[in-house]
């Protein structure tokens, strides 16, 4: 049994073998597919749109990113990329509570697994 849910964030690839990175919309358990909605791919036509993938080709990514100011910048991204004011806001006053708490950034804070190049899904 695959370890997916609604929401998950994940990286799958197509019947057309084209790599998708996005969030879990749904999932049909009993057609063995999730549908996701697709914030970066390398075939463009498809950003932005919620496409089915087999889950067994479906890999989730792990959670990270609000312990530092690089990860929480990168969701910022991806909040504006997605259109979601109510997230980018609730980033953003993350943010600034991080940064006024003085915390250590960058690399003291930078959980393995997670890639702070923005969108890089060719690093996945």
């Amino acid at each position: 049994m695959l370890n997916v849910a609604i929401g998950d964030w994940v990286v799958a690839t197509t019947s057309e073998d084209e790599m998708v990175h996005g969030y879990v919309g749904a999932i049909a358990w009993q057609h063995g597919v999730a549908f996701v909605h697709v914030i970066a791919s390398d075939q463009d036509d498809i950003i932005g749109h919620q496409i089915e993938v087999k889950l067994s080709s479906v890999k989730t990514l792990p959670i990270s990113g609000l312990e530092s100011e690089d990860g929480i910048r990168s969701m910022i991204d991806i909040a504006l990329g997605i259109k979601d004011e109510m997230w980018f806001m609730e980033l953003t006053d993350t943010l600034l509570a991080l940064q006024s708490n003085g915390s250590k950034t960058t690399t003291d804070n930078v959980i393995s697994g997670f890639y702070a190049n923005r969108l890089g899904v060719d690093q996945l």
